[in-house]
């Protein structure tokens, strides 16, 4: 995705075309909550709806959205998230990281997973 010829702002109608255009062939939508260059705040609520309702998983990458905006992951339906603590929470060198998985995939032994990380049991998860 990138912004219309001089424009410095992604659309949000063009990501849910290019959704709708893709969603046959797209098994994940990953985006980021916050554009750092531009700062653009995505509309995180719309692109997951759209995209879930081709059933696409959805993630984000909100290291420049966490403690900058305001985030309702549970309630927007996002399928999961990560994100640092070094930025907007004011962390330093080794700080903790965060991961969001909604809990409708807690004991969803049919999403797909690096069974390595979990063992070979895919109800660890």
């Amino acid at each position: 995705m990138e912004p219309r010829a001089g424009e410095y702002a992604i659309r949000s109608e063009d990501i849910l075309a290019a959704i709708e255009k893709h969603k046959d062939e797209l098994a994940l939508v990953m985006f980021s909550g916050v554009n750092y260059f531009t700062g653009q705040v995505f509309d995180m609520k719309t692109i997951t709806a759209n995209a879930q309702k081709h059933g696409i998983v959805v993630g984000f990458d909100l290291a420049h959205a966490t403690g900058n905006i305001d985030l309702h992951l549970h309630e927007w339906g996002v399928d999961f998230a990560a994100w640092c603590s070094y930025k907007y929470l004011n962390s330093g060198p080794g700080s903790v990281a965060g991961a969001f998985v909604h809990e409708k995939h807690h004991k969803n032994t049919s999403l797909p997973i690096f069974a390595g990380w979990w063992g070979t049991d895919k109800t660890t998860l």
